[in-house]
């Protein structure tokens, strides 16, 4: 069938960006990229809802962005996608497509989902922002991806259906029969990590837009990794986006995944990794500052029973208001322009005198440790 990019606007990349059933027919290749690149998209109705999909997404990001246009690297990444998708068909399993040709899709996939960053040094701001921000735009369903699988058991036998619906023959006389019914979610993330073929592709998408890697820290798959990430926290309107997702979401649902990143980023023995370190761990307790910052003032008292109620209901958090009160003790724990704010400035000493205590003075010192060797500060002996 020969492929139209008008249909697959409406079918794959309008459901992508804006929610709903993706379709998935056939392979993006050279020549199908080829004719996105020269199709003309302005009047096409499929191109217009998709483009306000994405300003809506854009617009919650950046201050004032121009509307996302379907440029290449829009169409290379829902093209990857697209690919991927393919390689999780179940038609794929058939022996009529070989492993030959899903290696050459898989390949070509990786090589569409990587593309040039902006330059962290030499880019304004603004421009870096709306960048990453329009990447994000096409994948931020990347995580929610997925397909309902259903087995179906029987008297004589069982059998699977991957993101299809069981004939409706195979679930007459239920009694008779001793039918039963088992459906379960599988996410195209967590599928693709578990498979060579299409690990390099979520690797690559990842890579492409860090925004949508810092949005998601607990996921499940792959295992977040701060430190090719930190280097785009040094932009104050990356920042900005990063620290109001995770705010919005709540600070306990991104805490454990994120602390358990910095602490692998200590733990790197090449010392390259030490100022992505110190951002980091600037970063983490700059999230916290925040939550303080509009607050009624509370007691010491009052942010230590908030605290410990939420390491009651989750406990491997606790080393995150540890790393806290820590870094007041290593010298990242705040600006120094907050002395400017009486007010605040006791804010904070309440909320950090709360971390010790949720932790205790041991585990403390030994986060102190951690964290300064991570660093690459040097302790004087008190």
């Amino acid at each position: 069938m020969a492929f139209d990019p008008k249909l697959w606007l409406h079918h794959f990349v309008l459901p992508l960006v804006a929610g709903g059933d993706v379709r998935v027919q056939q392979v993006i290749g050279t020549r199908e990229l080829q004719q996105l690149l020269t199709f003309e998209f302005g009047r096409d109705e499929s191109a217009q809802r998709i483009a306000e999909a994405r300003q809506a997404i854009v617009s919650e990001l950046v201050i004032d962005p121009p509307e996302p246009e379907l440029d290449e690297d829009a169409l290379r990444l829902a093209a990857a996608m697209q690919n991927l998708l393919f390689l999780q068909h179940p038609g794929t399993q058939t022996v009529s497509v070989t492993r030959r040709r899903l290696r050459a899709v898989s390949s070509y996939a990786a090589q569409l989902a990587t593309l040039a960053l902006p330059d962290v040094d030499l880019d304004d701001d603004r421009v870096t922002a709306r960048v990453l921000a329009a990447r994000h735009s096409m994948l931020h369903h990347l995580f929610d991806l997925g397909r309902d699988d259903v087995r179906v058991s029987f008297w004589v036998g069982k059998r699977e259906f991957r993101g299809a619906e069981p004939p409706p023959r195979l679930l007459k006389w239920p009694e008779v029969r001793r039918v039963r019914e088992e459906r379960w979610r599988v996410t195209v993330v967590g599928e693709a990590m578990s498979d060579p073929l299409m690990k390099p592709i979520i690797t690559g998408l990842l890579a492409s837009s860090p925004l949508t890697d810092l949005f998601e820290p607990s996921r499940l798959e792959p295992r977040f990794d701060l430190a090719p990430l930190t280097r785009w926290l040094k932009h104050p309107s990356v920042a900005r986006a990063v620290a109001d997702r995770w705010l919005s979401a709540g600070l306990p649902q991104v805490a454990g995944a994120y602390a358990a990143a910095l602490m692998a980023l200590y733990n790197e023995k090449d010392s390259r990794h030490r100022a992505a370190a110190r951002t980091a761990t600037a970063f983490a307790c700059h999230v916290q500052l925040l939550s303080l910052v509009g607050r009624k003032a509370t007691t010491e008292r009052e942010h230590l029973l908030e605290l410990q109620g939420i390491v009651q209901a989750q406990p491997g958090l606790r080393d995150f208001y540890g790393l806290f009160a820590a870094a007041q003790r290593v010298g990242l724990g705040r600006p120094a322009d907050v002395a400017r704010d009486p007010r605040l400035a006791r804010e904070i000493d309440a909320y950090a005198s709360a971390c010790t205590q949720l932790v205790g003075t041991e585990r403390l010192l030994e986060l102190v440790g951690v964290m300064a060797r991570g660093v690459g500060y040097q302790l004087l002996a008190s």
